[in-house]
């Protein structure tokens, strides 16, 4: 009985120190959430940056396409 009373004293005194530094775990959780919305805006970023990057891809390649085909008639005259 003493034993299961001792344990009852510590879990409680554990559970009030948890409490006690509630505001560093806020201040912990802040951090995080700042943290979180710095990456997503890093990804919003990047994905805007993609696009422009796919958009001029397929520009390149149009380009090259029409360049070959002039290519390949000048071949077809000179033969």
């Amino acid at each position: 009985m003493r034993n299961k009373m001792m344990l009852v004293a510590v879990a409680g005194t554990l559970m009030l120190a948890g409490c006690g530094s509630k505001t560093e775990s806020s201040t912990q959780l802040d951090g995080i959430a700042q943290d979180v919305q710095a990456i997503q805006q890093g990804q919003q970023a990047n994905s805007a940056k993609i696009d422009r990057l796919a958009a001029d891809v397929a520009e390149a390649r149009a380009s090259a396409d029409r360049a070959n085909s002039r290519l390949d008639q000048m071949g077809r005259y000179t033969k």
